[in-house]
């Protein structure tokens, strides 16, 4: 796992969200063992997909919220 997080530039909760969404196809020999991931699944482009709609806001800003921290 700490090599897919290198290699995708994101944390290993990301990479246990992938797996855990069946996106990221991984093994584990035993139930808590370090999770198997393949390079080549890394490269796949549902992966890149996956990644690029969590990055950004999850909701979009609404005009009547106030900032918390307001400019000056």
């Amino acid at each position: 796992m700490a090599e897919a997080t290198v290699s995708l530039g994101v944390n290993a909760h990301v990479i246990r969200k992938l797996i855990q969404d069946g996106i990221l196809p991984a093994e584990q020999v035993i139930p808590g063992a370090p999770w198997q991931i393949r390079t080549a699944d890394l490269q796949h482009p549902r992966i890149a997909d996956a990644l690029a709609a969590q990055r950004g806001p999850r909701r979009p800003k609404q005009q009547s919220e106030l900032p918390i921290f307001p400019d000056a």
